[in-house]
């Protein structure tokens, strides 16, 4: 169970995303600010998604029916559509990282400087039959893993997420033998505390906890409607939690050091970190792991971890998406199949187009963030407090939750999120001065109305029949019933 939840959370951010944010905003300072969102935003909010996934048997959408009333089933509805639009357009990533495991076993890019290697990578994110093919392949892969049922996905992990942390920690020890690299483990570490009077550093710390951790996803929603009636719950996401965040680190540690090492200058490294997820991993990596000894063998273990942090958390972002069709009535081998087709169709134009990809990234990872918002209105509604007593305090948690809990989930962690949204508003303001209205364009705030408003407005117009369409109700307050012989 543990590693499911670790790996529901651990994905390509942690290794291409968060080694920027610490290179960006202060190293030492960023990852202590990290610490505490996860501590006051994600390990609340992942155990009151346990909660109500354990306690009613469901996908969001029963969940939220059952434990606030039917009227509120549409927020349960846009936790799964934002969470499979997500994997559809996230498996592309997939895709593009098979391939860069083959071009580094036979070393085709070796030798192109960084505009080769930046034309590279676009014929590979555009416009490639190969990558639409890998793709597809990709998101079958995982459709067996759904139809064979949880077993499978928890066999999937056990061998995926030892194997994850193997190879990270193989690639740490490789960069620390380069001559320079200590100079990348003294930034890692080092503390400048002017950073913590820099809203910056804390903002792109609780932008990392929402987008890596995955709090208000309802991906432990649906994992917690298969997990046993008596196992641990806040140690469970405590765990899940720091075991994201141990993987986030262990990133750093494979990408900084030999960042240091091996650019020319601190600043180099640094513009690196600031090309973006992307242009670091496909343009600088691959050209830094040409001028590293033995960068063939580490390039191959580098690519080949990645997939396997894509792997995991797209088996359990999938599991969102089977669980609400297993709820409405079909049989698990069904919603498997229905998952996986629908996430093909709607995925396909972004595995061949980079702006189309792009585009999701933006819209769908800013929108998925009202999760966290829509989860604290169903514990103020529920009884904040009434959910901790009935549900954290019993004697099978060995970290009895205290009052801080229901502080958190209700008021702070939505306030959070609702201040980082409202900073990627701002910020997307200022990328289209007088076009930011534009819902055509890639990365404008339009794009996110429109695509946003249509999703909201399927959820509200059809929720009465949403609802009526989960089949069981499970649901009694205070207890968590047994795993419903439909959904093994």
């Amino acid at each position: 169970m543990i590693l499911t939840l670790v790996g529901a959370s651990v994905g390509t951010g942690n290794i291409w995303r968060f080694p920027r944010m610490v290179a960006l905003n202060g190293g030492g300072a960023f990852i202590i600010a990290f610490i505490i969102i996860c501590f006051v935003v994600a390990i609340p909010v992942l155990s009151a998604e346990m909660i109500l996934g354990r306690s009613t048997r469901h996908s969001p959408i029963g969940a939220f029916r059952d434990f606030i009333g039917k009227k509120f089933a549409w927020m349960g509805t846009w936790l799964v559509v934002i969470c499979m639009l997500i994997t559809a357009y996230y498996m592309a990533v997939v895709a593009w990282v098979v391939q860069y495991v083959g071009r580094s076993v036979m070393g085709s890019y070796f030798g192109m400087d960084s505009e080769q290697l930046g034309t590279l990578f676009t014929s590979v994110a555009n416009r490639n039959p190969v990558t639409l093919l890998l793709f597809v392949l990709a998101l079958v892969a995982v459709g067996i893993t759904l139809y064979k049922g949880v077993g499978s996905i928890e066999k999937i992990n056990l061998v995926m997420m030892p194997l994850l942390l193997g190879l990270c920690v193989i690639i740490v020890i490789r960069g620390l033998t380069l001559p320079g690299s200590i100079e990348g483990l003294k930034f890692i570490f080092s503390v400048d505390p002017a950073r913590f009077g820099n809203s910056q550093t804390w903002l792109n710390a609780i932008t990392q906890c929402a987008w890596s951790t995955g709090p208000g996803f309802g991906v432990t929603l649906a994992l917690g409607a298969y997990s046993k009636a008596k196992s641990d719950i806040t140690v469970n996401c405590a765990l899940q939690a720091y075991g994201d965040q141990t993987v986030s680190l262990l990133g750093s540690l494979m990408v900084l050091p030999v960042l240091f090492a091996l650019a020319p200058t601190v600043e180099a490294a640094t513009d690196m970190c600031a090309s973006g997820n992307t242009g670091l991993m496909f343009i600088s990596l691959t050209g830094i792991f040409q001028s590293m000894p033995g960068g063939q063998i580490v390039a191959v273990l580098f690519f080949i971890a990645l997939i396997f942090a894509a792997f995991t958390s797209s088996i359990a972002m999938s599991t969102v998406g089977m669980t609400a069709l297993v709820d409405a009535g079909f049989t698990r081998k069904k919603a498997a199949f229905g998952t996986t087709l629908f996430m093909i169709i709607i995925g396909a134009p972004s595995a061949f187009s980079l702006t189309v990809f792009n585009n999701q990234d933006w819209t769908w990872g800013v929108l998925l963030l009202f999760g966290v918002v829509f989860i604290g209105f169903a514990y103020i509604k529920y009884g904040v407090e009434k959910a901790r007593k009935e549900y954290l305090l019993f004697p099978e948690n060995d970290w009895k939750i205290g009052p801080w809990w229901n502080v958190c989930v209700a008021y702070v962690s939505p306030a959070v999120i609702i201040i980082m949204i409202v900073w990627w508003v701002i910020q997307s303001i200022g990328w289209y001065p007088g076009d930011w209205w534009n819902p055509f364009l890639e990365a404008s705030l339009g794009t996110i109305i429109l695509q946003g408003g249509i999703v909201i407005a399927v959820c509200l117009i059809f929720n009465k029949k949403i609802a009526a369409g989960v089949k069981h109700t499970y649901f009694k307050e205070g207890t968590f019933p047994e795993i419903p012989e439909e959904m093994v």
